[in-house]
C-alpha cells in the first residue's frame, strides 16, 4: 500500500473509532488509527523511542509510548522525556506571570533588570520583547563561534560551565549581531537571558520559580528543570504532565484574560512587520486570526531529543510528540507527523 493509500485507510477506517465513545484521561490511551500513523514513521524495532499525546476538545484520545529509552526501558506516558526547546513555552509563561503582576513589561530595557548587560546598537537598547520574540540580534551560545568565545571566557574566569548568571555576564562581552528589532533570528541565548531576568525579579533561581508557579500549581509529577542553566531547554516532562500543561493553557488557569491571549499572538519588528513568533510559540495566522501554534525542539546526545508540539487553535486539537535517540526525526518529518495526526482527528470529529 502506498503512502496515499495508507493515509486514506487511516482517515476513513480506524479514525472512525473516535466517534464511538468519549475518552477520559486514564494513563495510557491508544487509538489504533493514530498508532497506524505512528507506524508509518516509526516502525516496530526502530531506534530509540517516542511518546505521543493527542487531545481533542479537552479530552485525551491518545497517550502512548513506543520503543525504548536507552535501548532497554519501554517508553510510557510517565517516562520523563527531554523537552529541548519546547521548554521555551514554560519560560515565556514565567515572564508573562511577572508581567501580569506588574513586575516586568515587554518594553522594559533588559539593563533595567540586569545592569551588567547593557547591550545596544545604533542607539537601540535591548528590550524584554526582543528576548521573547527572538528579534534582539543576540549571538547564540550554540553556534561554533560563540562556543569558542565561551570556552575562552570559562578558562579566563575558572568556570567549569556556564549558569544563567555567568551566561548573562558572557553575553555582556559580546557585541550584538545587528540592531534589535529589525530581524527575526531564533536564538537560544535570548531565552536563557529571559530566565535570568525572571530569577533576578523573583529573587530565587529560575528553576525554583518555575517549580513553584507551574509544576506545583499544576500538580506535575514527572517534570524537572535542570537548576543551573535553563530557559531555552534543560527540562524533562512526561505525557501525563504535559496534558495538565495543555489544559492550563486552554482553560487559562495560570494566566487569564488578555495576558493569556498574548501568549499566542505574533510579535512585531520595530517597523510593525509580524515575526510569526509569540511567547515560546511559532504562530501561524490568516485573515481570520491565529490558526495554529507550534514549536519544535532538538537536543544533544545522549538523548538527541527531537520534539514537536502542534496546537490547532480553531479545532481545539493538541498533538505533542517527544522523540529520543532517533535522528531520522528531522524538523520536516516532525511537522509532517504531527500534521497527519491532527488531520486524522480533525477529519473524523465533527
Amino acid at each position: 500500500m502506498n503512502d496515499l493509500g495508507m493515509r486514506a485507510w487511516v482517515s476513513m477506517g480506524f479514525c472512525l473509532e473516535f466517534l464511538a465513545l468519549p475518552m477520559l484521561w486514564s494513563g495510557e490511551v491508544e487509538k489504533s488509527g493514530i498508532t497506524a500513523v505512528v507506524r508509518e514513521h516509526f516502525p516496530e524495532g526502530a531506534d530509540g523511542g517516542l511518546a505521543l499525546l493527542v487531545v481533542s476538545n479537552g479530552e485525551v484520545i491518545h497517550s502512548k509510548g513506543y520503543g525504548l529509552k536507552n535501548g532497554k526501558e519501554p517508553i510510557t506516558p510517565t517516562t520523563p522525556m527531554p523537552t529541548a526547546s519546547v521548554a521555551k513555552q514554560y519560560s515565556a509563561m514565567c515572564a508573562a506571570m511577572l508581567m501580569d503582576e506588574g513586575k516586568l513589561a515587554m518594553n522594559d530595557k533588559v539593563a533595567d533588570h540586569l545592569p551588567e548587560v547593557k547591550l545596544a546598537r545604533d542607539g537601540r537598547e535591548l528590550l524584554i520583547q526582543d528576548l521573547v520574540w527572538h528579534i534582539g540580534g543576540l549571538p547564540n551560545f550554540l553556534n561554533s563561534k560563540e562556543q569558542a568565545s565561551i570556552a575562552e571566557y570559562r578558562k579566563r574566569h575558572g568556570l567549569a560551565r556556564l549558569n544563567n548568571q555567568t551566561h548573562a555576564a558572557w553575553l555582556a562581552t559580546m557585541p550584538l549581531l545587528r540592531s534589535p528589532g529589525i530581524e527575526f533570528e531564533y536564538t537560544n541565548s535570548g531565552y536563557v537571558l529571559l530566565a535570568r531576568v525572571v530569577e533576578v525579579i523573583a529573587g530565587k533561581p529560575y528553576a525554583a520559580f518555575q517549580r513553584e508557579r507551574i509544576h506545583e500549581a499544576l500538580d506535575f509529577v514527572g517534570t524537572r528543570t535542570i537548576t543551573s542553566f535553563n530557559g531555552s531547554g534543560n527540562m524533562e516532562t512526561t505525557l501525563e504532565d504535559y496534558v495538565k500543561w495543555d489544559r492550563a493553557l486552554r482553560e487559562k488557569t495560570l494566566l487569564g484574560g488578555d495576558r493569556a491571549q498574548m501568549l499566542f499572538q505574533s510579535g512585531t519588528l520595530d517597523n510593525g512587520e509580524p515575526v510569526g513568533y509569540g511567547f515560546g510559540w511559532n504562530v501561524e495566522s490568516d485573515e481570520q486570526g491565529v490558526k495554529e501554534v507550534w514549536h519544535g525542539g532538538g537536543g544533544s546526545p545522549p538523548s538527541n531529543a527531537r520534539n514537536m508540539i502542534l496546537r490547532d487553535m480553531r479545532h481545539q486539537i493538541t498533538v505533542a510528540l517527544f522523540v529520543r535517540e532517533n535522528l531520522k526525526f528531522n524538523l520536516e518529518l516532525r511537522k509532517r507527523f504531527v500534521t497527519e495526526v491532527r488531520d486524522c482527528v480533525r477529519d473524523m470529529v465533527p
